[in-house]
């Protein structure tokens, strides 16, 4: 029988098979399903793809990937075929909406359990800072990573962190309930750490050049990251001249070219400098400042002992309070002033530690006589006085047991203020 000879009730027969036909062909969605779809077009916020469905499936920018910062374009292109989670079958507007996110952190999850099972390590990003610890995407799974499993050592703030990659174990993995997924690095962290201590120590060489970036300051020294490992500036080895505050020299973030005066693998310490044994002031101090002769100098502080005066950068000398005038004076301020320039007369010396003697007094006897044919140009034998230096050096000394974190170097260099005239 032909098609124009059909009845009317064939004709409904034959149209409701052809659309059973085409719904047999077509793919049958399920929200929470993942299935397979071809992309039909990319644009600046979604992606189109065919899900062999009445309606093809939209992916916003969010929901395509954990980088928000990659123009969709370049994460896929037309005739790409994905795995898709079916989020909503019909959004109101007939559309099918979609992640390609969440299937593929689906998808991972079967990963991220066998890498609990077998102690794998895998690679994520520190994606937020959240009370008491980090949430970490590893293969767009969210893992929960408590503070004292993020390094191992105490890390106060933890927002250094944040936006970096490290590699983390999978500690715990439970689907029983409500997903659990909780991951450390602290075990891999202390691996890292030696092999890091291991490398460094391995090239050091005392006496060379190496680069590194200041990390910490405190009141003694900085701290410098040499590429793991840090090292130890202290105060005194900042500069020739006098430092006051490391801040005065250095700040967090600086590159400095440091040298290596002496290190310690056991113990793990690296004591830097930054004094260039070509720079330093006391080479030749003799020759610039012969026993006797009379220079200029700043007057820079005093102590209850004296008066301390600035020579040039790195060396100050000391003008004892019984050297300041030809008569009796209390206190130094008596008689002069901070900023002051006046002569002195080179009284002692003691190159080992850094110590020179001066005397106003001589000087002015000297440029100054009041008979200059009675005068006698007679230099006394002068010695340093160790226990006026001592003095003052006591109230700036930093010891190491005052140092708050025990993880830091024990050993400081004496800081002893009239012992370092520099």
């Amino acid at each position: 029988m032909s098609e124009l000879t059909q009845t009317p009730q064939e004709q409904s027969i034959q149209d409701q098979s052809f659309q059973e036909m085409l719904d047999e062909s077509l793919t049958t969605l399920k929200s929470g399903k993942v299935v397979k779809g071809t992309v039909v077009r990319v644009t600046p916020t979604e992606v189109i793809v065919d899900l062999g469905f009445k309606s093809d499936g939209i992916i916003s920018r969010s929901d395509f990937s954990e980088d928000q910062t990659t123009e969709l374009a370049e994460l896929t292109k037309p005739g790409d075929v994905l795995d898709v989670w079916i989020l909503r079958v019909n959004d109101g507007d007939g559309n099918v909406v979609c992640s390609k996110k969440k299937a593929d952190s689906q998808g991972n999850l079967a990963n991220l359990e066998a890498a609990f099972n077998n102690k794998t390590p895998l690679l994520g990003k520190v994606t937020d800072i959240v009370k008491g610890g980090a949430t970490v995407s590893i293969q767009g799974c969210r893992v929960f990573v408590p503070a004292s499993q993020i390094s191992n050592r105490f890390i106060k703030d933890l927002s250094e962190f944040k936006g970096k990659e490290f590699n983390f174990q999978i500690l715990e993995f439970d689907r029983s309930k409500r997903l659990r997924i909780i991951g450390g690095r602290r075990e891999l962290a202390t691996l890292e750490a030696q092999e890091k201590h291991n490398e460094v120590f391995g090239k050091l060489v005392v006496g060379q050049h190496i680069e590194g970036t200041v990390t910490r300051i405190a009141e003694f020294g900085a701290f410098v990251d040499l590429g793991g490992v840090d090292g130890l500036i202290h105060i005194t080895e900042l500069s020739w001249e006098r430092v006051r505050k490391v801040t005065d020299k250095l700040k967090i973030g600086d590159v400095v070219n440091a040298f290596v005066k002496d290190f310690d693998p056991e113990k793990g310490k690296i004591s830097l400098s930054l004094k260039d044994a070509k720079d330093n002031p006391w080479y030749g101090i003799f020759e610039k400042y012969p026993i006797g002769e009379i220079v200029q100098g700043t007057v820079v502080r005093f102590a209850q002992f004296g008066a301390f005066v600035h020579l040039e950068d790195g060396i100050d000398g000391l003008i004892h309070i019984s050297q300041i005038a030809d008569r009796r004076i209390e206190k130094p301020a008596d008689e002069l002033q901070i900023g002051q320039v006046v002569d002195v007369r080179i009284m002692a010396i003691d190159e080992e530690n850094k110590k020179i003697s001066l005397s106003k007094r001589e000087a002015d006897a000297y440029l100054n006589p009041v008979d200059e044919d009675d005068y006698e140009d007679t230099l006394y034998e002068y010695t340093i006085d160790d226990e006026d230096y001592d003095d003052e050096l006591d109230e700036d000394v930093v010891e190491y047991d005052d140092i708050a974190e025990s993880d830091e170097l024990e050993e400081v260099l004496d800081t002893d203020e009239a012992d370092a005239i520099e």
